[in-house]
């Protein structure tokens, strides 16, 4: 449980951090709060995991924060190019 609690404690801080990227000139704001939602969205999901494919389970979870992290830097990026 321990490691639950703190995965959903890692999520938090990514998106707090995310949200920051918000700030910055330039970025689109709408697509970096909708990557927002979605990491906030996985917390839900490590209280239930799949019974027999845990691992699997928890890859494509960390894949999908991974994803999302990707999109804002992403915006962060052409941001600081413009």
């Amino acid at each position: 449980m321990a490691s639950r609690r703190n995965l959903k404690k890692k999520i938090t801080y990514i998106a707090s951090d995310l949200f920051f990227a918000t700030l910055m000139e330039g970025v689109n704001r709408e697509a970096v709060i909708h990557a927002i939602h979605n990491v906030l969205a996985l917390i839900p999901r490590i209280s239930h995991t799949e019974p027999g494919n845990v691992k699997g389970f928890y890859k494509r979870l960390h894949e999908d924060l991974d994803k999302e992290i990707k999109i804002v830097a992403d915006e962060m990026e052409k941001a600081s190019k413009a």
